[in-house]
């Protein structure tokens, strides 16, 4: 499923990126923009790292570009905030399965 097809079939999904505030720049904001998904798709800054501390997925020897970078990182939260599906990755290589995320989507509905 597509990113518009899944906001189609889904009309209170939400995504939200939290980032160090290094890895947020408008090239990603225009993205969301030309898409006409930036009322739905948000980009939260955490400069000093507190939240990616918190949820323990900061690199803890990061190269210095690093620094402040958190694992890749999937949370899925229900509409009253909880925690239904967590993804750590410590290889950017390798991606999330789509599917894993549509499985937990499905039984949210």
């Amino acid at each position: 499923m597509e990113l518009r097809e899944a906001f189609e079939a889904t009309p209170d999904l939400m995504i939200v990126w939290v980032m160090s505030k290094a890895q947020i720049n408008e090239r990603s904001r225009l993205f969301v923009d030309e898409l006409g998904l930036s009322e739905r798709i948000l980009f939260l800054s955490d400069p000093k790292s507190q939240l990616i501390r918190d949820l323990g997925i900061l690199k803890q020897d990061p190269e210095i570009m690093e620094k402040g970078v958190p694992h890749p990182t999937t949370l899925l939260l229900d509409r009253s905030g909880t925690i239904q599906f967590v993804d750590v990755r410590e290889d950017f290589h390798f991606w999330l399965d789509p599917e894993a995320l549509s499985e937990v989507l499905a039984q949210l509905q």
